[in-house]
């Protein structure tokens, strides 16, 4: 969805809901509210060190309001970027203004540094909260010395990556991997996710390691809560009659191997739309 887009752009967008080929289809919109904190792009409360990360991307910020109307009232739900407070703010005012989509729930994408008083609403207005906590770990430094956590100082840094207080207050976190700003092998992020750093750096300090989550969180945050975020409960996220084969077999069970043992768990076979696909150069040790 373009910023500052008109109606008729709107209009088309949502007449593209529905195709579908055989491995995709559109159900949904995308926005982006703000850009990034490391280009001066994000909007945040206040300006960074050099004056930046201050605006929206929609300079009529009303025209985005009614843009998340337009598609909530034909229940198309949304997915918008947003880096900075303000901008997950303004997103999260604004889909309580126009409500839940009939299909699925709004979700925001990023949410890399927020306040305290924002953790709660996101379970009160039943907005899924998309993270990458693989951005924390490979894109910023447990000391500081990165680029992200220079330009917006120690007391927004000390407030990213929320991963942890998220799920605390009730939200639906759907965790993710940007790829490929990030790495897309869901094995290392659920690592990454428990040890708030490269899983194969050991000596790598941890980056706000009060947000690490348990492998069974990070599990269902990639599965369940997934599903739910694209309004698929019923039939996708879980190994059960009714919903659809896609799944994938690994040599040992993710919820019971450390972190350091998740990047090397082989994968056996893939089954997709009950069609199975195995996996034999990569099953060492098996059975």
């Amino acid at each position: 969805m373009p910023a500052d887009s008109s109606p008729d752009v709107w209009q088309h967008i949502a007449g593209l809901q529905g195709r579908r080929g055989r491995r995709w289809h559109v159900e949904g919109a995308k926005f982006m509210l703000d850009g990034t904190a490391d280009n001066g792009t994000a909007w945040f409360d206040h300006p960074d060190i050099h004056g930046e990360n201050r605006e929206p991307l929609w300079r009529d910020v009303d025209a985005y309001r009614a843009a998340m109307r337009f598609f909530t009232e034909r229940g198309i739900p949304t997915a918008t970027h947003t880096i900075g407070d303000r901008a997950v703010r303004f997103a999260l005012d604004v889909i309580e203004e126009v409500g839940r989509a009939a299909r699925a729930p709004h979700r925001i994408e990023h949410i890399e540094s927020i306040p305290d008083d924002l953790l709660g609403r996101f379970a009160e207005l039943d907005v899924v909260a998309s993270l990458q906590p693989v951005h924390a770990t490979r894109h910023t430094r447990a000391d500081g010395t990165d680029n992200w956590s220079r330009r917006i100082g120690p007391d927004r840094v000390a407030h990213g990556w929320r991963t942890r207080d998220l799920l605390d207050h009730g939200a639906v976190v759907a965790l993710g991997s940007d790829w490929p700003i990030g790495p897309g092998d869901p094995r290392i992020g659920l690592a990454d996710c428990q040890v708030r750093r490269p899983v194969e750096e050991p000596d790598a300090a941890p980056v706000q390691p009060g947000q690490a989550i348990s492998a069974r969180e990070a599990y269902t945050g990639m599965t369940v809560a997934a599903a739910y975020a694209a309004g698929a409960s019923d039939e996708l996220g879980r190994i059960a009659p009714g919903c659809l084969a896609d799944l994938t077999v690994f040599a040992a069970n993710p919820l019971d191997l450390a972190p350091e043992a998740q990047p090397g768990n082989a994968v056996l076979a893939t089954v997709v739309g009950g069609a199975v696909q195995l996996h034999p150069n990569t099953a060492k040790g098996r059975p």
